[in-house]
């Protein structure tokens, strides 16, 4: 009795200090949380990291403005005076990478394509626009020349390679308008541009978006032919304006940090201007480009490719790009670009560069400062942000929620402990009763013994049947809690909910792209159930096949083992490149995925199973002469058996790893694909859905195979 007295009490401490927890969470949510910058503290002195992220092929190289600051130190010039020092860093994951990257609070300032930029608003991400830094078409679409796309207008019905969600994307819905085709006549592939292109090589893909230069090499060996130069087509249709912007907050406390960097950026864009060339060979020794692929990125006016401006025909330029992504579907909210745009630090940067190192009087520098950015209207705000009580609604949707979800664990556990302990009395009661009846078997008594006995079995049938339950509501303690921890972060709005979304979304989503008149759930997880058993079943055949040979034949092992170890080391995912370069993006590349990453753990369960057969039993297999087939199907057979679906299982959820994770990369269908996309759109609602379908599917799958497993080893039941 002591002892579940104290059980109750430790659990009732718990249950407090969770509670504390909570309020803990939900007083920091409610405190306004400062810029991670002013926390992160640099290796020189009492310098603060100021994190500028960019989109990267590859290199550390910014390229244009940004780069130059960088490489000659104008960025630490202008910043450590203020007390802080730049980090750049390139993503190569582009836009998604970066915009997932300022949601979460890991950069402060990120320049990149102004498309990017608009879709990034549009969708939740937190920023200020500061400037446009450039303004260029550094795309090129280049068709394989197996394809036998000669002109703009053969595309019709081909594969076409594009980074979904980026620049690259409006790059080629304009060309596909120029050429009089629309999106849907053609096979559009969402893959990175160093896989785009690499699948192009490989004839994987008729035709790709590249960046200017990139596609020289096949090119010169007449692997393939360009067929349109954004740099030299239309200036105001394929231009488009790259731009920089600021964490909001950020901005909002430290507009003259804002300034410092644009200042730097002023200084770099004028080298540039004074020497074009020097600038080309700059960024050929930072990239690892040679020169004439950098030379065919820039534009021959130097002044109108490095603006650093706000001006109106740039502000015209953002907008178009909004309509285009409007039009096209990309978002469904419009911003104010006018309204996202902070015209204050630019400036200031101008009027203060212009007096300083120029030596303008500060009338000339003002009135330069005021053309910049004369795009911007910015009306004077100084709204007070009003302070709401949230005490109530974070009871009803966060508090008791938490409270409900603790009590009845607790009441499950406890009773579930409960019930247990009484079926265990009961048979120890039922024993000594029987041990009795055996003592006193010609007792008159014994038959009310019995009436006895008959009523404790009801009452221990229906404390079992009490236990199932309990013990089927334990089961679910775990997921529950997930769920209920989702809810609190989500309804707490302890992270942002373009992190996080709801589970309301999450769910409304579901139901939509599985019953909906528009969802494709159902298509894209047909597709890819289909590419998994594919290479699964390959898996199962070679894998059975040469596990049986090798735990059989200590000669045949030897021979194998050494290769197959070194090929098992190498991760799946750094097989894909390879196998889209030889098989494509079709479904040669992802069925070769799946066996890879199928075939090690049912290769190696299978060669365990056979190898931990009982030595008497294949001693008296060959006793009786059994043949080598009988001596498999007989002995080694059902003992490796039970070994061998353990193999499966572990390689039927390696295989959903590897299908969604070969979609990812390069693909048109199939769920990773369709995790992919939305990711590239910053639809999350659909990603957190896709993973929510894939684990259902991926159980579903699992206990089919268990029934089948248990079906098929009833000698292992108890």
């Amino acid at each position: 009795m002591g002892r579940g007295l104290d059980g109750i009490r430790r659990l009732v401490r718990g249950i407090i200090a969770v509670l504390i927890l909570a309020a803990t969470a939900f007083t920091a949510a409610a405190t306004p949380s400062s810029a991670q910058a002013d926390e992160t503290k640099g290796n020189d002195g009492n310098l603060k990291t100021l994190r500028i992220g960019f989109p990267s092929s590859g290199s550390n190289w910014a390229g244009g403005a940004l780069g130059v600051a960088v490489a000659k130190g104008y960025l630490d010039e202008y910043l450590k005076p203020l007390g802080y020092k730049a980090q750049t860093t390139g993503f190569v994951g582009a836009a998604p990478a970066l915009h997932e990257a300022l949601a979460s609070g890991d950069l402060d300032y990120v320049n990149y394509a102004g498309f990017a930029g608009i879709l990034g608003k549009s969708k939740g991400v937190d920023t200020t626009l500061l400037g446009v830094t450039a303004y260029n078409s550094g795309w090129r679409l280049v068709a394989s020349t197996a394809s036998g796309i000669r002109k703009l207008s053969d595309l019709k019905g081909k594969k076409i390679a594009y980074q979904r969600g980026a620049a690259p994307q409006m790059y080629m819905i304009k060309v596909l308008k120029e050429a009089g085709l629309k999106f849907s006549d053609v096979e559009a592939v969402n893959a990175s541009l160093p896989d785009g292109l690499s699948t192009l090589a490989s004839n994987g893909v008729d035709a790709a978006v590249t960046n200017a230069g990139q596609e020289q090499q096949l090119v010169n060996e007449g692997k393939a032919r360009v067929l349109h130069i954004g740099k030299d087509a239309d200036r105001k249709t394929y231009y488009e304006p790259t731009v920089l912007v600021a964490n909001r907050t950020f901005n909002k406390k430290h507009p003259d940090v804002s300034a410092a960097i644009l200042q730097a950026m002023l200084k770099a864009k004028d080298d540039i201007v004074a020497d074009h060339e020097a600038y080309i060979k700059l960024s050929s020794q930072k990239s690892g480009n040679p020169l004439n692929v950098v030379r065919a990125t820039e534009v021959d006016d130097a002044k109108t490719g490095y603006p650093m401006s706000l001006s109106s025909s740039l502000i015209d330029s953002m907008k178009s790009v909004q309509q285009f992504e409007l039009d096209n579907s990309l978002i469904s909210r419009s911003i104010d670009i006018v309204d996202w745009t902070d015209p204050k630090p630019l400036r200031t940067a101008i009027a203060e560069y212009r007096q300083q190192t120029l030596g303008e009087s500060k009338t000339k520098a003002r009135a330069a400062a005021d053309k910049a950015v004369s795009g911007v209207v910015q009306a004077a705000s100084a709204s007070a942000e009003a302070s709401k009580s949230r005490n109530s609604r974070i009871f009803v949707t966060v508090v008791l929620p938490i409270l409900v979800y603790v009590l009845a664990s607790l009441l499950i556990v406890l009773g579930r402990r409960r019930v247990i302990r009484k079926i265990d009395a009961l048979e120890r009661h039922e024993e000594k009763a029987i041990a009795h009846r055996d003592e006193t078997e010609s007792d008159p008594s014994a038959r009310k013994d019995s009436e006895a006995s008959d009523d404790s079995a009801s009452y221990r049938g229906a404390l079992l049947n009490l236990r199932k339950i309990l013990t089927a509501l334990f089961a679910l303690i775990l997921p529950v809690g997930i769920l209920v921890a989702w809810h609190t972060v989500s309804a707490a709005q302890l992270v942002s909910s373009l992190i996080m979304p709801s589970i309301s979304s999450v769910g409304k989503t579901i139901v939509a792209e599985l019953a909906g008149p528009n969802g494709t759930f159902v298509g894209d997880v047909a597709i890819s159930v289909s590419r998994i058993l594919k290479g699964y079943a390959l898996a199962l055949v070679f894998g059975l096949l040469f596990g049986v040979l090798m735990g059989m034949s200590l000669n045949v092992h030897r021979f194998f083992m050494l290769t197959f170890k070194a090929f098992r080391q190498i991760p799946m995912m750094a097989w894909v490149p390879l196998l889209v370069m030889w098989f494509g993006i079709g479904e040669g590349s992802k069925v070769a995925v799946i066996f890879l990453a199928a075939f090690f753990p049912i290769l190696v369960n299978t060669i365990d199973g056979i190898s931990r057969t009982d030595p008497h039993l294949v001693e008296v297999g060959r006793m009786y002469q059994f043949s080598r087939w009988r001596m498999f199907r007989e002995v080694y057979l059902p003992s490796a058996l039970p070994s061998i679906f353990v193999g499966l299982k572990l390689a039927l959820g390696i295989s959903w790893m590897a299908v969604v994770g070969a979609e990812m990369i390069a693909a048109s269908s199939g769920i990773g694909f369709r995790i992919n996309d939305a990711r590239s759109l910053m639809d999350y609602s659909i990603v957190f859905a896709g993973m929510i379908v894939i684990a259902v599917a991926g159980v579903i799958m699992d206990a089919v195979l268990s029934l089948i497993a248990h079906i098929s080893t009833p000698w292992t039941r108890k």
